[in-house]
């Protein structure tokens, strides 16, 4: 895309900030072929591109992985989908007793849950999780979410409520997402440069 064509979408996007910004209404009315079309993700630009063959369908703002929970670059394709889906790593607590909700956000990776609490996943309406080219299922998917305008997730992509729920019927599973970006993103591989020269042996002296 020209540096004019991003500002065109940006424009648009700009004017209905919650929703998809539509550039093919025939093809957004209906569920896209996933043989045929794709969701590019720019993690720099805090974008989403739908395409169907060589036609821009739609695009729509997002927002990917914070600081220290970056969002892997790479290509995928959308497995799993759950209009209602909770994680079960983020969430909150709450007293079985009192029925009171405990103050903060919990990961269960690292803080197990205390007797008599609850845990209770955040929600993550209209969640399209990400599977590998493979087949193997990924920990990050699209799903509905505050999106900031910056990278404010725990790795997933998040989407505007309106912009989530029309995706969600517009992609079917094994559409192909590919994700890219430098800023924001989390290269699969190490980048060559990034990869440290092997240390020279040692050698044995001679005795």
């Amino acid at each position: 895309m020209t540096a004019s064509d991003l500002a065109l979408i940006d424009k648009a996007i700009a004017e209905s900030p919650n929703a998809l910004a539509v550039f093919n209404e025939d093809l957004a009315a209906a569920p896209l072929e996933a043989t045929r079309s794709g969701v590019i993700v720019d993690l720099d630009r805090q974008r989403a591109y739908v395409y169907s063959q060589t036609n821009l369908v739609a695009a729509t703002r997002i927002a990917s992985g914070k600081a220290n929970f970056r969002t892997s670059t790479g290509d995928f394709k959308i497995g799993q989908k759950n209009p209602k889906h909770a994680s079960n790593l983020y969430g909150k607590l709450r007293n079985s007793e009192t029925g009171e909700d405990v103050p903060g956000e919990i990961d269960t990776r690292s803080t197990p849950v205390p007797e008599g609490m609850v845990f209770l996943g955040a929600p993550m309406p209209h969640f399209m999780r990400f599977h590998t080219l493979d087949g193997k299922a990924s920990a990050i998917g699209f799903h509905q979410g505050h999106v900031p305008s910056r990278p404010a997730s725990h790795g997933c992509i998040r989407l505007p409520s309106r912009s989530a729920k029309s995706l969600y019927k517009m992609l079917p599973s094994g559409t192909p997402v590919f994700i890219y970006g430098d800023k924001y993103g989390t290269p699969s591989l190490p980048l060559p440069e990034a990869v440290e020269p092997p240390k020279p042996k040692k050698k044995k002296r001679k005795s």
